[in-house]
């Protein structure tokens, strides 16, 4: 269907094509530039009131693809990681405090990529009709996704690798002068070139909420969860679980709303995730703890 959809896209008059919107996210862990192009007049309307029927309407929208969105993606604290190992390999061993923490990996980890190229190709619903909105941000998506690249990331070493990933997704962000939300839900596998690199298939959840009214209930909404397991191609054993909570503090800063998050983590990660020479390299154990300050624009 991806396929399909995009030479669809590469063949299709440019009369029959929306006028591109383009979007920039800028984050320290995942900073993106998107284009999106629509195949039919626009965005199918929605409301947002409550944040569980945001999910509702998003998944009774048909996954024939109407939209095509381009990303270009990098992520600052996983190179800055790899940057830190790199000029100096004593300083990062010594970065070991317990068996399970290593706070350079601590702060760092997230992605196991330096940077992506990927195409969404499916529907989006606009959320933003009727609102007052406090941002350009206000849309759901559904449909399916393929991401790429030549490098992987493991415990800060670059290693060269073309992967390919595709996985089918939801995903939302909605900004009101109330509150912010982002959400998703995928299911997916990833492919290596490099085999000494473990094929795996996923299933990955993540919500994220910041209320900028407090509520009774807003110091328990105002987080984030995020959680991802996989498991090896093929037999479906284990290769990884990672788990996030996120404790959100919003303020303002010379009229602009920001956002302190402070994120505690665990993640297992089995021995058989590498192989051959990759896996006498690890220095890691199993399992390890996360920490994730952020400052969420």
């Amino acid at each position: 269907m991806p396929l399909l959809a995009l030479l669809a896209l590469l063949a299709a008059p440019a009369h029959a094509l929306g006028k591109p919107e383009y979007e920039l996210e800028l984050d320290p862990y995942y900073s993106a530039a998107a284009m999106t192009v629509a195949f039919s007049s626009g965005a199918a309307e929605g409301k947002a009131d409550e944040e569980f029927s945001t999910y509702r309407d998003l998944t009774r929208q048909a996954l024939l693809p109407k939209f095509a969105i381009l990303e270009a993606s990098v992520n600052p604290l996983p190179l800055l990681g790899v940057g830190y190992r790199a000029v100096s390999e004593d300083a990062y061993r010594r970065a070991k405090v317990t068996p399970s923490l290593n706070y350079i990996d601590a702060v760092t980890t997230g992605f196991e990529e330096p940077y992506a190229l990927a195409l969404f190709l499916g529907n989006v619903t606009d959320f933003s009709k009727g609102l007052k909105t406090s941002g350009h941000k206000r849309k759901g998506y559904v449909g399916y996704l393929a991401s790429l690249g030549n490098f992987h990331i493991m415990e800060s070493l670059v290693l060269p690798d073309n992967w390919a990933e595709l996985e089918a997704k939801i995903k939302g962000d909605l900004v009101t002068e109330k509150r912010k939300m982002s959400f998703s839900f995928r299911v997916g596998g990833k492919l290596h070139s490099n085999r000494e690199v473990t094929d795996t298939l996923y299933f990955g959840i993540k919500r994220d909420r910041i209320d900028y009214v407090k509520t009774p209930l807003s110091a328990l909404l105002s987080s984030g969860l995020m959680y991802r397991a996989d498991f090896r191609s093929g037999d479906w054993r284990p290769m990884s679980h990672f788990v996030l909570l996120e404790k959100n503090f919003p303020f303002a800063y010379k009229a602009r709303k920001l956002t302190f998050s402070l994120g505690l983590g665990y993640q297992w990660l089995s021995k058989e995730k590498y192989t051959g020479s990759l896996a006498a390299r690890r220095l890691r154990p199993e399992a390890r703890f996360l920490l994730r300050p952020n400052v969420k624009f």
